[in-house]
């Protein structure tokens, strides 16, 4: 059935009063809920298995206590969402739309979120196990645990932020080499892969002592190069929020000349 006759067949009958009675803590009539028309759904403690929501409007809910266990969520709008509590469990949210979304003091565990769009996304005091994630764009993890999970795109201002937490990046894998800015502040390192080669330019803690001692290095470079190199650290090591023990990752080529090997003298100083 194409997207739109699955979003259409929601505008006669009783079908989606049902179905959102169903979501919102009684019974679901079906399965099947391809398509369904639920912005704004309020949701507390319903446990939901099994359900197919492919191409729903979820946009704007609020879930709270819900437990998800093998639903598919692929396509589906969940721009604005906020889930808190409960746990999403052997799910899919494949080319998902999670902009501006909202997670908090839940497990997501054995989650494909392959292609979702997640602008904006923020995570607070999540167990994530055994996800794959898709490339990531000025998003907030805070106080999150990651096991045994792959990030499979380009990262561009993600802020893995610990802050006096136990937090970990356990097992995972960054399998992209298209960093553009990457935070991490009071993120424990146990078993973390990064691409092979030197595509990358990783400073796993301490980033801001490590950049001024890159700073006063680069004083044996050429004038307008030492600048450049100086003038990049100063900005990157004085963005809001960076704490002295945070760490740092980009890309080789977003970087100015000399700045790469200037951080890994630095580092081994």
């Amino acid at each position: 059935m194409a997207r739109r006759d699955l979003i259409e067949r929601w505008r006669t009958g009783d079908g989606r009063e049902a179905a959102l009675r169903g979501l919102a803590g009684g019974s679901l009539p079906t399965t099947d809920l391809r398509g369904l028309p639920a912005a704004g759904l309020e949701s507390q403690g319903v446990a939901v298995t099994g359900a197919d929501l492919r191409y729903a409007t979820l946009a704007e809910a609020r879930l709270e206590g819900v437990r998800w266990e093998a639903t598919k969520l692929d396509g589906a709008d969940l721009s604005d969402a906020v889930f808190t509590g409960g746990s999403l469990r052997g799910s899919t949210m494949v080319r998902a739309v999670l902009r501006d979304t909202v997670v908090a003091d839940t497990t997501w565990e054995s989650v494909d979120l392959t292609g979702a769009k997640m602008n904006h996304f923020k995570a607070s005091r999540v167990a994530f196990r055994h996800c794959t994630f898709p490339a990531l764009t000025k998003v907030d993890f805070t106080a999150c645990t990651f096991e045994d999970c792959r990030f499979t795109g380009a990262l561009d201002e993600a802020r893995f932020l610990g802050r006096g937490s136990a937090s970990v990046l356990r097992r995972v894998t960054f399998e992209s080499d298209r960093f553009r800015y990457a935070e991490f502040d009071g993120m424990e390192f146990d078993d973390v892969t990064f691409p092979p080669g030197d595509a990358i330019v990783v400073v796993p803690r301490g980033f801001r002592a490590v950049a001024e001692r890159a700073g006063v290095l680069s004083k044996s470079l050429d004038d307008e190069t030492g600048r450049e190199v100086r003038r990049f650290l100063s900005s990157e090591s004085l963005r809001p929020g960076l704490s002295d023990t945070a760490g740092w990752a980009a890309g080789r080529a977003d970087l100015p000349p000399g700045t790469a090997e200037m951080l890994h003298e630095a580092r081994e100083a």
